[in-house]
């Protein structure tokens, strides 16, 4: 009977934990599908909010990157002339020229020349310490029959008048802004172009870090600026400088190819009340191991050119706004180049003994040469040269204002401006320019310029940095017109 009722009561236990075990496991499985179906009702919910998420994304991007287009029409009437080039002897050979001079003694006159320049600014400020900045650039010219070229006798031509590039791009980091000595780094496609005072005449803000006469080039690199007092920087460089394509400057002859020289400088600038609000800026630059070849033709490109030394350049400038409290800006700048040839010679003299070789324009090495006189070839030049920037500008009204400029180099005068936004590169001329020019603010986004500007060549060489300059009796003549706007 005990037997009995013990088998009895284990039966029973054994029985109620098997029943209790398959409840639970029941419920484990209740349990996971649940699961399962919450999960999957997740990944669809995730999946159908990709795109919103994505969009929410991109908005935060574009919030804090600010786009601001601006575009410039402009259209030139442009005239040379040229009289004697002490010992040039060059002749054309063929053609409607046939035993004329090359580059002496003819008068060019050029059709309305249009060019179309398209921007987009880029600015978004990442933090408080971190920054980016960058510009996109179009530019297109009716320059395809008659290339504004002053260098020949005859009107050049070119199969392309279009270019797009990325212009800059660089990042500023701040760590600490609201220090009295706040440092910043800069790293990118660097701002050393469109320098001061230029801004005044093109009606925009300063958009270089350095003074235009010193250093007017496109870099890649190092900036690095440190604030000495409320107004007071200093900045030191250490880039890598290049030219942009040729089609980004219809008018091309007085500016060089430069092949990523090194660049070393060190500029400081301080803003003070000095008869207006004054800038005062001076800088020294250093092109160490310069390399450039002019443009004379396809076939001519950096393995054409030699390493001919370092090139130093110092600058000192003033600029004052509201001039005697007036409504008047006036600016003064001056600047020395300073080379240090290596011996070496770049040469571009036409050598060729055969009539097709000179006829095509040869040099002894076969390829396209410029001259047959000796100042087409040699070391970099060997004495120094300056150069002095004035200028001002009335502001009529608060939409009217008028201004002119004149601008002076020496014979042995070279600026390093291959990057310079003025199309004919006026600062790196060998001689005296003048210019005149009004601009109408009709419109918030909307302004016009109307201007005149003479140049008179004293010297061969322009824009080069080799050679011995000759004497030379050059003008040209250009009227010009344009309508920039801004959104």
């Amino acid at each position: 009977m005990k037997i009995t009722l013990i088998i009895t009561m284990l039966t029973t236990i054994i029985f109620a934990s098997e029943t209790e075990l398959l409840k639970r496991i029941e419920a484990l499985e209740n349990e996971l599908i649940t699961l399962k179906t919450l999960a999957k009702e997740n990944s669809e919910e995730i999946e159908g909010n990709l795109s919103i998420l994505e969009k929410i994304e991109k908005k935060s991007i574009l919030d804090k990157l600010n786009l601001s287009p601006e575009m410039e029409i402009r259209v030139d009437q442009f005239d040379y002339k040229v009289g004697n080039i002490v010992g040039e002897n060059t002749l054309i050979h063929g053609g409607d020229y046939d035993g004329q001079t090359r580059r002496t003694n003819y008068t060019k006159h050029f059709d309305p020349a249009t060019y179309i320049k398209f921007r987009i600014n880029m600015d978004a400020e990442i933090d408080n310490q971190l920054s980016f900045h960058g510009n996109l650039l179009f530019a297109t010219s009716s320059q395809s029959h008659q290339r504004i070229c002053i260098l020949s006798r005859d009107i050049k031509s070119q199969t392309s008048t279009s270019a797009f590039d990325v212009e800059r791009a660089y990042f500023d980091y701040t760590p600490d802004k609201h220090s009295a000595n706040a440092f910043t780094l800069s790293a990118g496609l660097l701002p050393t172009t469109g320098g001061s005072p230029m801004q005044f005449a093109q009606g925009t803000k300063r958009k270089s870090m350095f003074p235009a006469l010193v250093f007017d080039m496109n870099t890649y690199g190092l900036i690095a600026t440190q604030k000495l007092a409320d107004n007071t920087f200093i900045r030191a460089i250490i880039a890598k400088a290049y030219t942009l394509r040729a089609n980004f400057y219809p008018y091309q002859c007085n500016r060089e190819n430069i092949d990523n020289a090194n660049v070393l400088g060190l500029y400081t600038d301080t803003k003070f009340n000095f008869l207006g609000r004054s800038l005062l800026s001076f800088g020294v630059n250093i092109l160490h191991d310069f390399k450039a070849h002019p443009y004379l033709g396809p076939d001519v490109d950096s393995s054409d050119a030699k390493i001919l030394g370092n090139m130093f350049t110092f600058g000192l400038g003033i600029d004052i706004e509201k001039f005697l409290d007036q409504d008047i800006t006036i600016f003064a700048h001056t600047a020395l180049s300073n080379p240090h040839p290596n011996g070496q010679e770049d040469d571009y003299q036409i050598l060729s003994s055969t009539l097709a070789e000179q006829q095509a324009g040869l040099t002894a090495a076969g390829i396209t040469g410029f001259s047959e006189a000796p100042y087409a070839q040699g070391t970099m030049i060997q004495k120094n040269g300056y150069s002095v920037y004035l200028g001002g500008k009335y502001e009529i009204s608060n939409t009217i204002n008028i201004g002119a400029e004149y601008n002076y180099g020496s014979k042995y005068w070279f600026s390093a401006t291959q990057g310079a936004e003025d199309m004919y590169n006026k600062l790196a001329t060998r001689g005296h320019v003048g210019e005149i020019y009004g601009m109408w603010k009709f419109h918030k986004n909307l302004q016009t310029k109307i201007g005149y500007m003479y140049s008179k060549e004293e010297y061969t060489g322009s824009g080069w940095h080799f050679g011995e300059p000759a004497k030379k009796d050059g003008t040209q003549r250009v009227g010009y017109m344009s309508l920039k706007a801004k959104f």
